[in-house]
């Protein structure tokens, strides 16, 4: 699963869904609690935990760390530099 945005002009993210669902069930939440506090619909946090949904907008991502109180890079498996 993949979530790109270009940070410092050079570098992308991966991000790893079963991480979400670990950050949620670290604070004790179901997936109806995180999607009501984040503003994420259940489904697509539902697709990105279990890896179904392939393209995801990094503002959704932003929004579910902020909620989980957890950085973006914790979400990220692997962060490529940009070759040109």
């Amino acid at each position: 699963m993949k979530c790109t945005k270009q940070i410092i002009q050079e570098h992308f993210l991966k991000i790893d869904g079963r991480k979400i669902k670990v950050a949620r069930a670290e604070k004790g939440w179901t997936l109806t609690k995180l999607a009501n506090e984040s503003g994420v619909t259940r489904k697509t946090i539902g697709e990105i935990e279990k890896g179904i949904k392939k393209k995801i907008r990094f503002s959704t991502i932003e929004q579910l760390a902020v909620t989980l109180e957890k950085r973006v890079e914790y979400f990220c498996t692997h962060i490529e530099k940009k070759i040109e």
